[in-house]
């Protein structure tokens, strides 16, 4: 048996190890079994494959005791293994061939609700509908991702991204981390924050130096550095009811709107009166949720048949790209109706001072009756897959207001060419997924490109594109949002102090025997810059000259 064909097959003995500590019947490694994990279309630029790596086998434990002894299992074994909770994109799965996938959706538990120190304790296959609706019982919510309510706050909160349309009042999963419990690659158990000490979970830093630098980054480590398997989260204040009221699904919803809410469509002449006026609504701490996107957007996932035709219609691409191009949702929440009434009259004065409008969405029910949830849970972006089956964005990290509007316009340059050479989805170029976080006082934005997977131009363009995003990101000394690709690491590790140094330092201390699948946080690839146009390959040399650190320092 060759090399190759052993990193494919778990041995007997492994497996039997495996079913000793959670059971026969939570063991797996028929191929069946395994394809089901292996498919992640979600993100997945591969020009020709939806698949990725098939795992060896699959595991599902029940506890942290039984997620200790399986990594164990793998150490002894010389496997790799990767955590999967929800589920939600391509970095779940496996990226080399002899993977165990730790499936933890038997462990589903909300362990703990807090009401008057404001925070919940879960586990990882808890997700954010179950807990928001176990929260809004004792007049709290929780931050929930733009990926939507199927995901899992843990994962989010420790391992990935964590951007949701609640930013503007909840901040984003990262700032809600309070105590962890995280099994590390050799299966010991670290508890971060005041649980470390014996303590309850309210506080994810101290006594003494915080780790949760080490736990994560903007990106997270997408679980190259272990398994977590409890979270303390924060959350916050929920005015309306104990239980929302809605018939129907998603897009036939139909929700009764508390009377604690009112959803408004600001619209901006130009981008100074947007910008301005936002900083504004932060300094004024108003908001409940602030969501930026194109407003065709809304017809774009929606009605998908309806926007290809006014895609090429002229007179209706600009009035819906141009005309409303500085628009903002929000929605505003208060405690009492005076509370809510002074909201909006400020509301109104600062979009009033920069010559915007407002418009009360509250008088067109049958639409705030089916967004309400989306407002509130996220419910709608995955309808993005509608138009061509896929999707990509291009992200930025988080960062100032006015920073993210510049990103904006580089990234719509690059759409556009690729619209042109019909390399992805016409959406009329302009179509940012913007929010803001903690009173607008910084912001998030990544711009989104739709595309068809049995596209073959489609497919092909999707590296150059990937590589023009990141060339663009390194001359504008920004950071790509999917930095925990390998091909975007080489590139910017050289130009950012190294850091991929750093990150394989402590992946080896953390992880010795490299048990832990560790391609997402500190693996280098190459783009194929074969499809890249020669001016932008020239600028990529050019950048990595000029801006890369040398072991002396940062360029002069």
């Amino acid at each position: 048996m060759s090399d190759e064909t052993k990193d494919r097959i778990l041995s007997d003995e492994a497996y039997e190890d495996l079913e000793s500590v959670v059971g026969p019947e939570n063991v797996s490694r028929e191929p069946a079994v395994l394809d089901g994990y292996a498919w992640q279309p979600t993100n997945n630029d591969h020009p020709v494959e939806r698949w990725v790596r098939r795992p060896v086998a699959v595991a599902l434990p029940s506890s942290t005791a039984e997620v200790q002894e399986i990594v164990r299992t793998c150490n002894r074994h010389g496997l790799r293994f990767k955590g999967f909770s929800t589920g939600w994109g391509v970095w779940n799965g496996p990226t080399y061939d002899n993977v165990l996938q730790i499936d933890l959706r038997r462990m589903n538990r909300i362990l703990e609700i807090d009401e008057k120190n404001m925070y919940a304790v879960v586990e990882p296959y808890v997700n954010g509908a179950q807990l928001q609706a176990e929260a809004m019982k004792v007049g709290l919510n929780t931050h929930i991702i733009g990926a939507g309510p199927a995901c899992s706050p843990l994962a989010s909160a420790t391992s990935g991204w964590g951007v949701g349309h609640d930013g503007n009042y909840m901040s984003y999963s990262p700032r809600n981390v309070l105590g962890v419990e995280w099994v590390l690659p050799d299966g010991e158990v670290l508890t971060l924050g005041s649980p470390g000490s014996g303590l309850d979970w309210f506080s994810g830093d101290g006594p003494g130096p915080s780790l949760r630098g080490i736990m994560r980054g903007s990106t997270g480590a997408q679980g190259s550095l272990g398994v977590f398997t409890r979270v303390a989260l924060k959350l916050y204040d929920w005015p309306g009811p104990a239980q929302v009221e809605t018939r129907g699904t998603v897009l036939d919803s139909d929700s009764v709107v508390p009377d604690e809410l009112s959803f408004y469509m600001c619209i901006f002449p130009d981008r100074a009166g947007f910008l301005e006026a936002n900083l504004k609504i932060g300094e004024a701490e108003i908001g409940y949720n602030t969501l930026r996107t194109a407003t065709v957007m809304y017809i774009n996932i929606l009605a998908p048949r309806l926007f290809e035709k006014i895609t090429r219609a002229k007179t209706l691409s600009s009035i819906f790209g141009q005309t409303m191009e500085y628009s903002l949702m929000m929605v505003l929440a208060g405690d009492t109706p005076e509370h809510l009434r002074f909201q909006t009259a400020v509301l109104k004065s600062i979009v009033a001072d920069y010559g915007g409008i407002v418009m009360n969405m509250n008088d067109l029910t049958p639409f705030v009756s089916m967004t309400y949830l989306n407002m509130i849970r996220a419910t709608i972006p995955a309808l993005v897959f509608r138009m061509g089956g896929s999707f990509n964005t291009a992200l930025s990290r988080n960062e100032a207001i006015d920073t993210q509007e510049n990103w904006r316009d580089h990234c719509n340059l690059i759409k556009d060419k690729w619209i042109e050479r019909g390399g992805i989805i016409n959406d009329l170029v302009d179509n940012p997924y913007y929010v803001s976080y903690e009173n607008n006082g910084w912001a998030h934005c990544e711009v989104v490109y739709q595309f068809d997977p049995r596209n073959e131009k489609h497919r092909e363009a999707l590296e150059p594109i990937f590589t023009d995003l990141t060339i663009a990101a390194a001359d504008e000394c920004m950071e790509p949002g999917f930095s925990s690709d390998p091909r975007v690491r080489k590139i910017m590790s050289p130009l950012a102090a190294n850091f991929n140094r750093w990150q394989k330092k402590i992946s080896a201390f953390l992880d010795p025997a490299r048990a832990s699948d560790d391609t997402l946080y500190c693996g280098e690839a190459d783009f194929d810059l074969s499809q890249v146009d020669p001016e932008q390959r020239q600028l990529l040399a050019k950048i990595m000259e000029v801006k890369s650190w040398s072991d002396e320092g940062p360029p002069v």
